[in-house]
């Protein structure tokens, strides 16, 4: 074969490569079912008992925020408790894990494998320990990943994807978790940039695009919660809505109306509707979640706060099946010095592009912690004006009787873990200045497992709850 033909032959294989490659498209759905696919409602769980709630939000951070919230993950599982009687372990009562970007790989982890997620070797040796960082970065000088880029359709994402799926999580898919109905939840939360707003991977999100998530990989959930802009290009997803039957729940019609009464909800509404628009939203195109809520929460407070979402919580809180509400935000925000404010030259594009990707989320999760603060807040006074009008009737009108308790009396606990919570000033610097980064040191991945369960323990919330619940360290 002459040397020609050998380049005839290697330019036509490069054009195949590159007309190859493309994303794997989400499945559509072919019939909108409420009842079935990955649910909150689908999910059981003998040895939780529901009525010890148990909400963990992990943020990003990359590896940084992975180590941290595998630390407090450790701490639950090393800790044991009393609760209606029996003695089970803290870990075993998590009913919800919302993650992004760095927080998603320690949850879908443990939302595929468990108890493995703590076997040495296992999550270690896969992620918390790995050079993952340079690995992708390897990838992209791969000559035959040249030629896959060259296509349109396929983006650095996509090596991503493909390497968390083959190392870490074993080529599993959202139909694995269906299959095996077990508590916790997993959201692993990306963001629609179109939008700007959360987009998760559960299947209520995806009925809005009549697809069916159970035939999506979990790695590119992943991938979407932590595809930190310019580094990646967006996650595509296929948008079939119109074609499944799909049925508009009623409180989409109801908030469409809000607009003065509850800009949120109105805005809740607004997001939603815009999926059902096929032709003008075909492709919906998917970033790192902390772009628009970098702690994993606001979705957990929309479900404590409305009936809206199908697994909210109002109502059960309501008809007292949860007697106890726990929230666990795990928070790998750092706060890196700068020196830009003592210089009247312009800051570099990295040190800019930092800014924007840091400074504005953390301010929004300083926003989003304090509304759960509140609420939690709000809670407790009108058990205590309840309470004292209680009182004061017994005693002026002994006869009188009360109304019908108030809803939202679930005895609530908020913990916040995050490098602020550090008391030794020294300390809590060192680790506000650690990178975002996939490769992060052995001796710093086991400084943060440990400063994580250090900082949940002296939390004022966790002190009260393992008060009521006889903690015992196991």
């Amino acid at each position: 074969m002459s040397r020609r033909v050998h380049v005839v032959f290697a330019l036509s294989l490069i054009l195949v490569l590159a007309g190859c490659a493309t994303y794997p498209a989400n499945p559509p759905l072919a019939q909108y079912n409420p009842e079935s696919g990955y649910r909150y409602q689908n999910l059981k769980a003998p040895e939780n008992s529901e009525s010890l709630f148990v909400i963990l939000t992990f943020s990003g951070g990359g590896t940084r925020a992975a180590a941290l919230s595998y630390g407090v993950m450790e701490k639950l599982r090393n800790t044991t408790i009393q609760w209606e009687g029996k003695e089970r372990r803290l870990l075993d009562e998590v009913d919800v894990i919302s993650s992004v970007s760095g927080g998603s790989f320690t949850a879908a982890y443990y939302g595929l494998f468990r108890d493995e997620l703590f076997d040495p070797g296992k999550f270690e040796k896969v992620f918390l320990y790995r050079n993952i960082q340079g690995e992708l970065v390897a990838s992209l000088f791969n000559p035959v990943n040249w030629f896959r880029l060259a296509s349109p359709t396929f983006g650095r994402i996509e090596l991503a994807a493909e390497l968390y799926d083959k190392e870490i999580f074993r080529e599993k898919t959202f139909g694995d978790l269906v299959d095996q109905a077990r508590r916790p939840y997993i959201m692993l939360n990306a963001t629609d940039i179109t939008m700007g707003a959360r987009f998760s991977f559960v299947q209520d999100q995806f009925d809005l695009i009549c697809s069916d998530l159970g035939g999506v990989h979990v790695s590119r959930a992943v991938a979407a919660s932590s595809n930190f802009p310019i580094a990646f290009t967006p996650l595509i997803v296929n948008n079939y809505a119109g074609s499944c039957d799909f049925r508009e729940p009623a409180w989409i019609g109801q908030a469409s109306k809000d607009l003065l009464v509850n800009p949120p909800r109105f805005n809740s509404a607004r997001i939603a509707r815009s999926y059902l628009n096929s032709e003008e939203r075909k492709y919906i195109h998917l970033l790192d979640g902390g772009v628009s809520d970098n702690i994993g929460l606001r979705g957990q407070l929309q479900a404590i706060r409305s009936n809206d979402l199908s697994w909210s919580l109002v109502n059960k809180i309501n008809l007292k099946e949860i007697k106890k509400l726990v929230v666990v935000v795990v928070d790998a925000r750092t706060d890196p010095k700068t020196e830009i404010d003592k210089s009247p030259d312009s800051p570099g594009l990295g040190t800019l592009i930092d800014i924007i990707s840091s400074v504005p989320m953390s301010n929004y999760s300083f926003d989003t912690v304090q509304q759960l603060l509140d609420t939690f807040d709000s809670w407790r006074k009108d058990e205590g004006a309840y309470a004292a009008c209680k009182g004061i009737l017994q005693d002026q009108c002994p006869a009188g009787k009360m109304p019908t308790r108030p809803p939202n009396m679930a005895e609530a606990f908020a913990m916040y873990v995050g490098f602020d919570q550090i008391k030794d000033a020294k300390e809590r610097q060192r680790f506000l200045n650690l990178p975002t980064t996939f490769a992060l040191p052995k001796e710093e991945v086991d400084k943060l497992r440990k400063i994580g369960p250090q900082i949940l323990d002296q939390s004022e919330g966790f002190q009260k709850l393992c008060a009521e619940l006889r903690c015992r360290e196991n």
